[in-house]
């Protein structure tokens, strides 16, 4: 372990950055006079965890905005009990100023500025408790979540609305997850909004919560967690599905384990199990056990919401079939896998995403080509490239996946450097059609190519639009 040496001594004003590389994030807070002196790490971490956020943003110690991410972050640095209230620090979480380790005993000192507290929990481990996370989390925002869910109930069944959300028989619960993973399934397919404030390489399910009530959405795990929040809060017992492109044989639970056991997240050798959990999807309970099988992802994939013996051609290893779909031009056979009894894979996976694997974003957007948009008709996707050379061959390799499927690349598929002139008529096409998402990929632009950049100073960026389908049509 490094040596504690270089941790510095506290200034008057006891302000503080908490910075984790993995996220990309930088938290600050201001710990006010009347919380007395702080001398250690310890007595910093002490004050977070019993900060009243709201109050602090009030006082003007804490920026407004970051208020809520703030009270967030608190359960990435501190266990949580059964009843959802924050307790010891993670075992294994590792504080750093600059380069070396501060222990938590350690004096701060230091100069003017704040002092910047380094996260690392590369040794930390799948921690979280998740049933009390989700119900801390949920308890965060609790009235404008409930509020949420009532309004989507009762846009869907109007005076009816109160008996659905009694929830009180297999009827009632299959009603309401129709009504609510629809509401999921038409937000947007996307990636764009993780490059717009707050940042965020990869969601919590409250945080993709929070961009479906601003307009937003996600990909498919992002969305599929939120129902999973949803269900949780309404006493459904969700459990997750996971599926992929021909994963049709026996789920390879160990080799998936192993890649999150190890942390390296080295997945090269391992594509062929990993097909297995490129997709989410929920099942959740009805009072007498009842299975409600939910896929909201959204993109062209059908929107689902069976009960048990509808998606038991889905989920019976002994007869399971797959969905035929065709996400943006080829067609896939996409199989799902009930996971009852191994749930740790699909929940380390998310927490994985969340906190350990660096530049997340970047892998989903640009190298696993779920692009930033996807609205049926067309699908928008950023490239990473070194040089005009570079960056004609991928063009070449866009060209002739367009010509596999029949169709003309000067017609379907266009390249622009940006969205404010692309000077290219499907790109004008999609403004048209899409303007409120196009003025968010506008919005999102600076931080995607910063975040491409922080991966190589060489890359530049460009953005690939490709033609889907008519709406209504193929």
């Amino acid at each position: 372990m490094a040596s504690a040496e270089g941790c510095s001594k506290l200034a008057d004003r006891f302000e503080f950055v908490l910075s984790d590389p993995v996220r990309d994030s930088r938290l600050k807070f201001v710990v006010p006079p009347h919380a007395g002196p702080i001398r250690t790490l310890d007595e910093v971490l002490a004050f977070y965890r019993s900060a009243d956020f709201d109050a602090l943003a009030s006082e003007g110690y804490v920026d407004p905005a970051q208020r809520l991410e703030l009270a967030r972050y608190a359960d990435n640095l501190f266990l949580l009990d059964e009843g959802g209230d924050l307790g010891d620090l993670v075992p294994g979480l590792r504080f750093m100023t600059g380069d070396k380790v501060c222990e938590p005993d350690h004096p701060l000192v230091g100069g003017a500025g704040p002092v910047r507290i380094g996260i690392d929990r590369s040794q930390t481990g799948y921690i979280r408790n998740w049933p009390a996370y989700l119900a801390r989390r949920w308890g965060l925002r609790a009235e404008a979540y409930h509020g949420f869910v009532e309004s989507v109930v009762e846009t869907a069944y109007g005076q009816d609305a109160a008996l659905v959300l009694q929830l009180d028989d297999a009827d009632k619960v299959r009603r309401f997850l129709r009504a609510v993973g629809k509401r999921i399934y038409t937000a947007p397919y996307e990636t764009y909004s993780r490059y717009l404030e707050p940042y965020a390489p990869f969601r919590s399910c409250d945080q993709t919560l929070d961009r479906l009530l601003e307009g937003d959405g996600g990909n498919c795990a992002e969305k599929a967690m939120v129902l999973y929040f949803i269900a949780h809060a309404y006493g459904l017992r969700p459990e997750v599905v996971l599926g992929g492109e021909d994963a049709s044989g026996s789920f390879p639970y160990r080799a998936l384990r192993s890649i999150l056991n190890q942390q390296s997240f080295d997945f090269a050798g391992t594509k062929d199990a990993q097909r297995y959990w490129q997709h989410y999807a929920i099942l959740c309970r009805a009072p007498g056990e009842e299975l409600v099988f939910c896929d909201v992802a959204g993109s062209n994939i059908p929107f689902l919401c069976l009960d048990a013996e509808e998606a038991s051609v889905y989920l019976d290893p002994e007869r399971r079939e797959p969905i035929r779909v065709t996400i943006t031009l080829e067609p896939i056979s996409l199989y799902y896998h009930r996971l009852e009894r191994r749930q740790d894979v699909p929940l380390d996976l998310y927490y994985a995403m969340e906190n350990f694997i660096e530049a997340i974003d970047i892998i989903h957007t640009v190298d696993n080509e779920l692009g930033l948009l996807h609205t049926r008709d067309y699908w928008l996707g950023a490239i990473a490239y070194r040089g005009p050379r570079e960056l004609g061959r991928i063009r070449s390799a866009y060209q002739q996946y367009v010509r596999r499927a029949g169709r003309d690349p000067q017609a379907d598929l266009g390249f622009a450097q940006d969205l404010v002139s692309p000077r290219h008529a499907l790109f004008e096409r999609f403004l048209v059609a899409y303007p409120r998402e196009a003025g968010r990929i506008v919005a999102a632009d600076a931080r995607l190519r910063q975040r491409i950049r922080a991966l190589d100073e060489r890359l530049e960026t460009c953005y690939v639009l490709i033609r889907l389908a008519k709406k209504g049509t193929e």
